[in-house]
C-alpha cells in the first residue's frame, strides 16, 4: 500500500550540516512520486555556529533541504498543517505564537472534516523525565487547536512513541484530540524500549470517522513491521471530539 504522504515531525540532521541537509533530501528523493513535507526541529537550526543561529537559522533547512517551514495540503476532506515551533531563542524547549498559527488553523477548520496538525515539540509525553521537552505555551495552544477543531496532533522531538486522548493532560479543554509522539525512523539515538519506528496513520472521513494508528518498529530481519499490540483505533463522537475503539 503507498501513502498519500510521508510526514516528518523534525529534527531532519544532527547539526544542521550542509552534508546533512543534503544526505536527509537525497533520502526525500527517493520516496518520490510520493508526497512529501517535513517541518524543522531543532537540530536543523545551528547549534553551535551562534552567527548563523541568531540571523539565518533556518538557510541550510531552505537552501539545502526545502523551501518550506511550514504548509498546508489537502486530501479530500482531510487537511494536514504543518507548524514550526522551533526558535533561534530556545535549544530544547518550542513554542508557537498563537496569533501566527491561528489563520492557517482557522481555515482548515473550514475547508475540511478531518484535520491533522504536525509540530516538532509535543504536547504530551509518556515520562516524567520528558516534561521538560513539551512545547512551552502547551495550555494555550491546546485551547487553540480544540477551538480550530484540530482531530489529530502529530509531533515528534523525544524519540519515544506515545499515543493519547488529550484529555489525560488537558482535562479542562473540551474537544478531546489525538495526540501522537513519533519515535525515530533512522537515527540511532534511540530510547529504551522503542527501536527504530515510524507511525503508519490511516484516516476514514465519512458516515464514520475513524483513524487508526499503527506503530512500525524495525525488526531484526530489517524490515519495519507492525509492533505486536493492537493499533490505536479512535472513532470521531457526535459532540465532535475523539474516544478509542477496539
Amino acid at each position: 500500500m503507498t501513502p498519500d504522504m510521508v510526514l516528518i515531525s523534525g529534527d531532519i540532521t544532527q547539526r544542521a550540516r550542509r552534508s546533512q541537509f543534503l544526505a536527509a533530501r537525497a533520502f526525500m528523493e527517493n520516496l518520490k512520486p510520493i508526497l512529501t513535507f517535513a517541518i524543522p526541529g531543532n537540530h536543523d537550526i545551528p547549534l553551535e555556529n551562534l552567527p548563523l543561529r541568531f540571523f539565518a537559522p533556518y538557510r541550510g533547512f531552505h537552501r539545502y533541504f526545502q523551501s518550506r517551514r511550514e504548509a498546508q495540503f489537502m486530501f479530500g476532506d482531510v487537511s494536514v498543517t504543518g507548524l514550526n515551533s522551533t526558535s533561534r531563542w530556545r535549544h530544547v524547549q518550542g513554542e508557537l505564537s498563537l496569533q501566527r498559527i491561528r489563520p492557517p488553523l482557522e481555515r482548515s477548520s473550514k475547508e475540511s472534516r478531518i484535520r491533522v496538525v504536525s509540530i516538532h515539540h509535543p504536547m504530551d509525553c509518556a515520562k516524567h523525565v520528558d516534561e521538560k521537552n513539551l512545547i512551552k505555551n502547551r495550555d494555550e495552544v491546546a485551547q487553540l487547536l480544540a477551538e480550530t477543531k484540530t482531530d489529530l496532533i502529530l509531533s515528534g522531538h523525544i524519540h519515544d512513541p506515545y499515543v493519547e486522548l488529550s484529555t489525560q493532560r488537558y482535562p479542562e479543554v473540551q474537544r478531546s484530540m489525538i495526540i501522537s509522539v513519533a519515535g525515530t525512523s533512522l537515527s540511532s539515538r534511540t530510547r529504551a524500549g522503542a527501536p527504530n519506528s515510524f507511525n503508519w496513520i490511516e484516516i476514514a472521513a465519512g458516515t464514520h470517522d475513524t483513524i487508526q494508528l499503527t506503530r512500525m518498529d524495525l525488526a531484526a530481519d530489517g524490515e519495519f513491521k507492525p509492533v505486536e499490540k493492537k493499533p490505536d483505533r479512535f472513532l470521531k463522537k457526535e459532540s465532535g471530539g475523539w474516544s478509542r475503539f477496539d
